[in-house]
């Protein structure tokens, strides 16, 4: 029973003594948190892919980055390349710089610099920004447009280009040149 008791004082003792040794603590102190937005989620090269019901690939989203903000349903992009191919086997290939992606629709808002390939006609369109519903696979932009092909130069100020049928329509002050 005695060495009990000289255990428990034992102990009690080099507590104490470590309390008196150990640095203050401010349990006050809190870490400072900052008023602006907080980052719920960062992605680094990321691919997203998805597939049919018979389990064929139908799109892939490469990204080099991406940042969602706490409270939205929006996640900022940078670096992104979307791939698709038409119901005759055509394939997209659309890049943009930046870019928003709206999951609850998907949809990406592509901007500063969209390139569109498709590599079967072997055509190319590029515009300011643009936005891309996935589901439907139909392009829509209201900046100006080029749009090279084969032996011609068209430009535009709007497009519409839905990616499963390959149709590609221009919209005002359509000018075509031929080589």
């Amino acid at each position: 029973m005695k060495i009990l008791v000289l255990l428990i004082a034992a102990v009690t003792l080099g507590v104490g003594f470590w309390s008196a040794l150990a640095p203050g603590v401010d349990a006050e102190q809190r870490a400072a948190i900052p008023d602006g937005p907080v980052r719920t989620s960062y992605i680094i090269d990321g691919i997203r892919r998805r597939f049919s019901e018979k389990g064929h690939p139908t799109d892939t989203l490469k990204i080099d980055s991406a940042t969602r903000w706490l409270n939205s349903d929006q996640t900022a992009l940078s670096g992104i390349q979307y791939v698709t191919s038409g119901n005759l086997g055509e394939i997209w290939d659309i890049r943009a710089t930046d870019g928003v992606f709206f999951e609850d629709r998907n949809e990406l808002a592509l901007t500063n610099g969209v390139v569109i390939d498709e590599h079967y006609q072997d055509a190319r369109m590029t515009t300011q920004a643009m936005r891309l519903s996935m589901d439907q696979k139909l392009a829509t932009g209201e900046h100006r447009v080029v749009l090279t092909g084969r032996g011609s130069r068209t430009t535009g100020s709007a497009f519409r280009v839905d990616l499963r049928t390959n149709k590609a329509t221009l919209i005002g002050d359509v000018q075509t040149n031929y080589e």
